[in-house]
This record gives C-alpha cells, sequence and structure tokens, in this order.
C-alpha cells in the first residue's frame, strides 16, 4: 500500500517537498492525474495523486479553495503543484486550508518531469490490484445474491451504507428518494432531513444544477457539496444507466468518513443490483397495474353484469362500491418534441403521462373525494368517488373541481394541454358505463367546439343531443344551409372567420368587449366584422326568433364538423 508518507520516502523523490497537511501523510495513493482544467475535476477518481502547475486556478482565491475542497470530497490523497511558472509560490490561502482538511500540498522542482513522477507510481501500486480484484468480486457475490433473492431496495440500502460506513440514499431519476440507510456514528441523522416521509424531494435546485449536463449518462461518481438546513454536507451522488435506460440515483451521505476506492467499488456494484431491483418492481407493478385497469376498462364498458361478482372485484381493487362516482375523460396534447425521432417520441409521451397518473393518485388525498385513474386508449380515464352530502356532484362543482385538476396539472407538468369531458353522476357502478359514454361524448363535443372550451359537461350539449337523437343528418344541413349558409361560404370565398366571430358572440352573450377579449381582436374589428354578418344574412341579429336559428345553426355546425 503506498502511502503520501511512502511516496515522498522514495529516492526518486527527494527533492519533493511537502508544505502543508502533515496530518494527511497516511493517505493511500492508488493512481496519479495530471489535471489543468478545473472541468476534469468531475472525472477525477478516489486515492488519484493530482499532479499540476496550478495554471487554472492561478488569478482566483476563490476558485483555488473550491479545487482544494472537492479535492478533499473525492478523497485525494495529495495536491502536488509545480509552481514557479505560473504561481511563483504555493498560495498562502491553499497552505491553510489543505492543513484544516489534511490535504497534504508538495511543491515539485520546476525541472521534474510529470511523466516520470506518474511513471514511478504505477510501478509502486501495481501490486495492490490483485487485493482489490479479491475485494470486488466479494461484493460483487454480496450484491448478486441480494438481486437473486429480490430482498429489494430497503437490503441494497443498508448493505451498502454498511460497506463503506456511510449513510445511502436511494433516489428515482426525478431525484424523489425511493429508499434510505443510516447509521449510528452518523453526526447529521437522515432522518432530521427525511424522516419517515418516501418520495421527498431532497436535493435543492442549486445542488442539481452543479450537476454536468446529462449527467445520468455518465455512469461515474460526483462529489458535491449539499447545502441543507444551513449545514454543508459532502456527498457523492453516482447515476444509475444501464443499457440506456436510467433507473436512478445512488447519494452517499459522506459524513462519517473519506470513501476509499475500495467503497467506490461497492458503490459501482450496487448500481446493477439497484437497476435490477428497480427492473423487478416496474415489472411487478406494470402487471398489477395491467390488472387495474383492465377491471376499470370493464367497467366503464358496461362488461361486469353481475354485483356479486362487481363487489368481489371492488374489494380486490379497493374500490369503495358505496360512492357515487362520476367519470371524467382527459385528452391530452403534447408540446416540445417535434424534432424527435418515433420512439423518442413514444418515450417522451409515455413520461408525460405517468407523471400524469402519479399527479391523480396523489390530487385526491386528504380531500371528501377519492380519484381512479387509468391510461388507455391514447385517454386518461378517471373516476371520482365521494359520498352524499359530503361534496356536491352537480355540473357547476364538477366543472370547478376539474378545472382546478387540470390548472394543478398544466402548471406542474411542462410541456402538456388538457381537455377534459364530464359525465354524470352514476348511483350505482353497475350503471357507470352509461355516464362514461356521457363523458366521451362531451369530449368530442369539446374538441368540435371553439377552442378556449376544454372543460365541458354532458349537460352542456343538451341541444346537440336532442339533435344528433331526433333530426336526420341530412334534414341539419339542409337547415343550416338555409340559415347560416351564406356566411359560411363567403368564409371558404374569402378566408374570413364570420362564423366562428358570430358563435364568439353569442357565447360572450352578445358583449362586443368580452368578444373582442375572447377572440384576441380589436373592439372596432368585431364591430366591423358583426356589421359584415348582419349584411350578408340580412337579419336583425338581436332578434330573439333569429338569434336562436342562429344558435340552432351553430351547434349543427359544430355537431356536423363541416
Amino acid at each position: 500500500m503506498l502511502t503520501v508518507r511512502k511516496f515522498l520516502e522514495l529516492p526518486a523523490f527527494q527533492e519533493l517537498k511537502i508544505v502543508s497537511g502533515f496530518q494527511g501523510l497516511d493517505n493511500v495513493i492508488s493512481s496519479v492525474n495530471i489535471m489543468d482544467n478545473p472541468d476534469a475535476l468531475d472525472w477525477f477518481s478516489p486515492g488519484e495523486l493530482l499532479l499540476t502547475s496550478g495554471y487554472f486556478f492561478k488569478d482566483s482565491i476563490d476558485i483555488q479553495n473550491q479545487v482544494v475542497r472537492q479535492l478533499r470530497s473525492i478523497n485525494c490523497p495529495a495536491l502536488c503543484i509545480k509552481p514557479k511558472r505560473y504561481l511563483g509560490s504555493i498560495p498562502q490561502n491553499i497552505i491553510m486550508l489543505s492543513e484544516e482538511l489534511n490535504l497534504p500540498v508538495i511543491e515539485l522542482p520546476y525541472g521534474m518531469p510529470f511523466s516520470r513522477i506518474s511513471n514511478i507510481i504505477q510501478e509502486e501500486i501495481s501490486g495492490n490490484y490483485d487485493v482489490l480484484n479479491k475485494k470486488s468480486l466479494d461484493i460483487h457475490e454480496t450484491f448478486f445474491k441480494i438481486s437473486l433473492q429480490g430482498r429489494g431496495v430497503s437490503k441494497i440500502s443498508k448493505v451498502l451504507s454498511e460497506m463503506i460506513s456511510n449513510p445511502v440514499i436511494l433516489m428515482d431519476k426525478y431525484f424523489n428518494i425511493i429508499n434510505w440507510s443510516d447509521i449510528e456514528e452518523n453526526p447529521y441523522p437522515l432522518k432530521e432531513y427525511i424522516g419517515g416521509h418516501l418520495d421527498k424531494f431532497i436535493l435543492n435546485t442549486e445542488y442539481i444544477a452543479s450537476l454536468p449536463p446529462e449527467f445520468e449518462l455518465l455512469q461515474k461518481p460526483l462529489a458535491r457539496e449539499l447545502d441543507i438546513g444551513g449545514h454543508m454536507i459532502d456527498t457523492v451522488i453516482t447515476s444509475v444507466y444501464i443499457q440506456n435506460i436510467h433507473y436512478g440515483y445512488i447519494l452517499v451521505w459522506k459524513t462519517v468518513r473519506d470513501l476509499s476506492d475500495i467503497d467506490y467499488i461497492a458503490l459501482e456494484h450496487s448500481t446493477m443490483s439497484f437497476a435490477l431491483e428497480r427492473i423487478r418492481n416496474n415489472e411487478i407493478q406494470r402487471m398489477k397495474n395491467r390488472i387495474r385497469q383492465d377491471f376499470l376498462d370493464d367497467l366503464l364498458m358496461g362488461n361486469i353484469t353481475d354485483a356479486e361478482n362487481l363487489k368481489y372485484l371492488c374489494d380486490i381493487h379497493r374500490i369503495n362500491i358505496n360512492l357515487s362516482y362520476a367519470p371524467i375523460v382527459l385528452s391530452l396534447n403534447f408540446h416540445s418534441h417535434e424534432d424527435y425521432d418515433l420512439i423518442e417520441k413514444k418515450t417522451y409521451e409515455d413520461g408525460k403521462v405517468q407523471e400524469l397518473l402519479n399527479f391523480l393518485d396523489n390530487f385526491g388525498n386528504n380531500k371528501s373525494y377519492t380519484i381512479h385513474s387509468l391510461s388507455i386508449h391514447g385517454q386518461i380515464r378517471i373516476l371520482i368517488g365521494f359520498r352524499k352530502n359530503v361534496f356536491d356532484s352537480g355540473i357547476q362543482s364538477m366543472k370547478i373541481l376539474c378545472s382546478e385538476l387540470v390548472e394543478e396539472a398544466e402548471s406542474g407538468i411542462e410541456g402538456i394541454s388538457i381537455r377534459a369531458g364530464i359525465g354524470g353522476t352514476s348511483k350505482s357502478l353497475m350503471d357507470l358505463h352509461y355516464y362514461f359514454n356521457q363523458a366521451l361524448e362531451a369530449l368530442r363535443l369539446a374538441k368540435n367546439g371553439p377552442a378556449q372550451k376544454r372543460i365541458c359537461h354532458f349537460d352542456d350539449f343538451v341541444v346537440h343531443n336532442f339533435l344528433e337523437e331526433n333530426v336526420s343528418n341530412i334534414e341539419m344541413r339542409k337547415f343550416f344551409e338555409n340559415t347560416l349558409g351564406q356566411l359560411y361560404q363567403y368564409d371558404k370565398d374569402f378566408g374570413t372567420d364570420l362564423i366562428a366571430t358570430l358563435e364568439a358572440w353569442i357565447e360572450n352573450n352578445l358583449n362586443i368587449a368580452k368578444t373582442s377579449r375572447y377572440l384576441y381582436t380589436h373592439r372596432n374589428t368585431v364591430l366591423y366584422r358583426m356589421d359584415k354578418i348582419s349584411s350578408i344574412l340580412n337579419s336583425n341579429l338581436k332578434d330573439a326568433n333569429e338569434l336562436l336559428k342562429y344558435q340552432l345553426a351553430l351547434k349543427i355546425y359544430r355537431l356536423l364538423e363541416l
């Protein structure tokens, strides 16, 4: 084992001079690195002796202090500087800080080549690799057994924490905590920062911003300081990215001791075990979700007709059969992925759908209703259950609830916009399919309606449904042509939007100011268009009978998708 002390005692290095950090002379050297680029520190490995001219930090005390702290954090055994060319002498702040951190700082003579130092060190430490390989195989076997036995992420974090004598936090790819293990010697107990809550976000924005771009692809541990609760915590974070799939992160809460070479080997082997466990859990969850989705899909489609069977299935899937339920169907529009190929687009959209499902799982917590959701056939289908006399399930209340849900989802999940169709409230789950069809119909008519109407209840379309069920398409088309046919033809011939203006004017209670805001158009432009409409139709637009006729024609216009 080559320590800094033994390194300085080698005959070839008698000219080297240690200037500070004498308490770190027993630090172990496992390799050597030559560096004059501050960004390259993220590629630095623990146990590597650093050789530098000091060029990259010669002009900034802040960078000098940052480099020394980061080297100490990543377990650099010693910093060797050749100062004559760029620094003149080793700065006093480096000497003081290295003394505080027990990081030896060694002054190299001007004429000694870095390559010579590197070659001699490599010769001295070559005999240590057999020992490391043996330990590495033992660690691999330990984690391999955990994976084979399917003992879970809690076992992985516990074993890794014991191996490296430091607390460990396992996180998903969104930095949410999955599991953690602490040790008694930790001066900053994890429970004080995490408690019993999983899915908690512990890393702050500054910490995440300090990671290199596409850090999840690097597959290399990085040392970073985490400012949490006013305490600066040394951490080591590594991404678990295997076969082009990102499974999450492992964070070492480095508060007990520095990590050695073998600790980093243990961390590397734990990533594979963590990935395998995530794959196993994801597959189990996928099957559970598939069974649940099949049940909810059958329920919504009216395929379950036996009351006893329904009660049995509801008990299995934890759905309270005694609640009243209202169905909502969401249609998603995805943004910001035009340049993706088909696979990237599918991955992106699947990720957004999963984010929305996770949001919905939490949306109903601690409220007067429960939410069950599934993604199927390109839609998000939601069942909202509530007890009588606890939640008002009237049309306006359901619209307000749905608006709140959509607004929170769109603000919390980037890159999506949502339309929603709401069905009536079913007193019995056996009748739910009828109201689900209402929600589907409301969504269909909402898509065909004005662009600003993104949330619609089935009862908003009473006239549409009356026309569709009682009047043939031929009769409806004839009525439209006799009523608004001239206006429709004028729009086609001259590329105008007079029908849309008339519809917006009626939707906004014949108010010109509201209509102009609705259409993002100047008030005078709307007045001009209304005069044009009145002239083409040869009609007094404010006559009640005329207005009703145009309203019916506009309903037909949307219904027939003209």
